[in-house]
C-alpha cells in the first residue's frame, strides 16, 4: 500500500499517455482494432511494468510474451498448458533475478521497495517470498486493468451521445470512471472465511463456513445508488462503490487503474471522432453477442473488436 504512492503515479502519468498515444497510432489508420489485444494488453502491460520497474531493454520481452493472452485470459488465465509454460512461471523467473539484482543495487522503484522491505525483527523474506507479491502484483495489475479498460470502451462504444459529451467535457472522464467501475466490477466478489458464527439478513452463517462477498451486488445495491441499473454519467457517488474493496482491503492498484483509465480514455477520444462496436464480429445494436470469461470471480470481455473513425 505504501510503495504504489501518489508521486510515483504523477511521474507515471506522463509515460501513461505517451504510451496510449503510440498504441493508438499503431490500429488507428486501419479503421478497426481487436481492443484486447491491440490496446489494453500491450498498454495495461506496459504501464504497471514501467511502475514497478522492469528495465526498460527487458520491456519487448514482456510485451511478446502477454502480447496475445490465452483465451483471452491474460496472465492469470489457465487454459491447460503445464505450469512451467504459464505465464506466471515465465514472471516467476525473471522476478527472481530483478529482486535478487535490487537487493544489491536498490533503485528508486516498487521493486527495489519489496526487495529491501523487512519483517518487524528486521530480517528479509526469502527472495520467493518477495518474487510471489512482486509477481501478483504486476498479474493483478495488468489483468484487472485490461478488463476494466475492456469495459469502459465497450460502454462508449454503445453510447455515442455519452462520447460526445466526453469529448466536449473531458472534465467529466474520472466520474465516468467511477461508473464504469460501479457498473462493470472486474472483481465480481471474494472469498472470506467466518471465524465466529454469525446472521446476516436471517441466514445463519457457522463459524468456519466459506462465504463470497459480492462487489458486483453492492454496486447495484438501490439503497446505495439511486436506479442502480443506470449508467449516469453525472452519478454524485459513483465513487462510493465497491470495485476496489473497501477498509483494510482496499486494493493497493486502485490509484493506479484510475490514472491509466483516465489517460487512455482521453487519448482515445481526443484521437477519434466516433468509436463503434463491430456488427460484423458482435452482431447489430439489441442482439450483441460478446463472449465473457469463464469466470464467477473475474468479469471481462474475451475479446473486443471496434471500428473507430479518426478525429
Amino acid at each position: 500500500m505504501r510503495l504504489i504512492t501518489p508521486r510515483r503515479l504523477k511521474e507515471s502519468e506522463q509515460y501513461m499517455r505517451e504510451l496510449a498515444e503510440r498504441t493508438i497510432d499503431g490500429f488507428l489508420g486501419k479503421g478497426e482494432c481487436d481492443f484486447i489485444r491491440d490496446f489494453a494488453t500491450p498498454y495495461t502491460m506496459l504501464v504497471i511494468a514501467d511502475l514497478v520497474g522492469v528495465p526498460e531493454e527487458d520491456r519487448d520481452k514482456f510485451t511478446e510474451r502477454f502480447s496475445q493472452p490465452a483465451d483471452g485470459g491474460g496472465v492469470g488465465s489457465t487454459s491447460g498448458e503445464a505450469m512451467a509454460d504459464h505465464p506466471l512461471a515465465w514472471l516467476y523467473g525473471e522476478f527472481c533475478r530483478y529482486v535478487e539484482d535490487r537487493r544489491s543495487n536498490p533503485r528508486d522503484d516498487v521493486l527495489s521497495g519489496l526487495a529491501t522491505a523487512t519483517f518487524p525483527d528486521g530480517s528479509l523474506p526469502e527472495v520467493l517470498d518477495v518474487v510471489r507479491v512482486a509477481t501478483i502484483i504486476f498479474a493483478a495489475g495488468h489483468e484487472s486493468s485490461t478488463r476494466f479498460l475492456t469495459s469502459a470502451v465497450m460502454t462508449l462504444a454503445e453510447h455515442p451521445g455519452l462520447q460526445r459529451t466526453l469529448r466536449a467535457q473531458p472534465a467529466l472522464i474520472p466520474n465516468f470512471v467511477e461508473e464504469v467501475l460501479r457498473t462493470e466490477s472486474v472483481v465480481k466478489g471474494d472469498f472470506r472465511l467466518a471465524r465466529v458464527s454469525t446472521e446476516v439478513a436471517g441466514v445463519a452463517i457457522p463459524a468456519g463456513s466459506h462465504v463470497m462477498l459480492l462487489h458486483g451486488a453492492a454496486n447495484r445495491d438501490p439503497r446505495m445508488f439511486e436506479s442502480p441499473d443506470e449508467f449516469r454519467l453525472d452519478r454524485a457517488n459513483a465513487r462510493q462503490h465497491m470495485a476496489f474493496g473497501r477498509g483494510i482491503h482496499t486494493c493497493p492498484g486502485a490509484p493506479l487503474v484510475r490514472a491509466e483509465g483516465r489517460a487512455a480514455i482521453e487519448s482515445l477520444l481526443a484521437r477519434t471522432s466516433a468509436i463503434r462496436i463491430s456488427e460484423k464480429a458482435h452482431g447489430p445494436a439489441g442482439t450483441r453477442q460478446f463472449r465473457y470469461l469463464p469466470s464467477f470471480v473475474l468479469r471481462g470481455l474475451s475479446d473486443l473488436t471496434l471500428e473507430l473513425d479518426p478525429a
